[in-house]
């Protein structure tokens, strides 16, 4: 009951600070991307496994990636050591209302990706405050009702699919995906 309180009045600030955004925005299709930034629920090994390799394979194709996770559980940030292009931050690195504070995700949001792939399949607050208040170009997510002032384009997956699934679904429709914004 208490964390449902909690969350609800997040939202509603959320929702206050997302009128106040503003950004420039550009439907930018894989491969003319030059700066991509991930976001990502990190629950478990097999997670980050995924997300590493969608990393590795957009690096190979010479691209700037910096991905960011969010991890519910405390203890596991330790497991998951920082890299060059990997971030992280838990529930400690959030206010009362569940929002991002510290410094790195601020920077995050700051930051002027050609895309941002918002990778959560859970509706996460933090993520999607992240997403929503993120100065990209074109931010990328799954698609859910409340989240249509988060995104220049989503997708309608059930959230129990898988994210490599999720991952591959992105790759594809960024890919047919003109540099004037318009399907192939």
């Amino acid at each position: 009951m208490f964390r449902k309180i909690r969350s609800l009045i997040g939202y509603h600030y959320f929702r206050k600070e997302l009128e106040k955004a503003g950004r420039d925005r550009k439907i930018t299709n894989l491969r003319d991307a030059k700066k991509i930034g991930i976001l990502y629920n990190l629950d478990d090994v097999p997670d980050y496994d995924v997300v590493s390799e969608f990393v590795t394979q957009l690096q190979h194709d010479r691209k700037e990636v910096k991905a960011l996770g969010y991890v519910k559980n405390k203890n596991l940030v330790s497991r998951f050591l920082p890299k060059l292009s990997y971030d992280f931050f838990s529930t400690r690195d959030m206010n009362w209302f569940y929002r991002p504070a510290k410094e790195k995700v601020m920077d995050f949001i700051q930051k002027d990706f050609d895309l941002l792939i918002d990778l959560d399949m859970k509706d996460s607050l933090p993520l999607k405050y992240i997403s929503g208040l993120s100065m990209s170009l074109c931010r990328i997510g799954r698609y859910s009702e409340d989240s249509t002032s988060c995104y220049d384009l989503m997708l309608d997956v059930n959230p129990s699919t898988p994210v490599n699934e999720f991952i591959r679904q992105i790759t594809h429709y960024l890919t047919i995906i003109n540099n004037d914004g318009k399907a192939a």
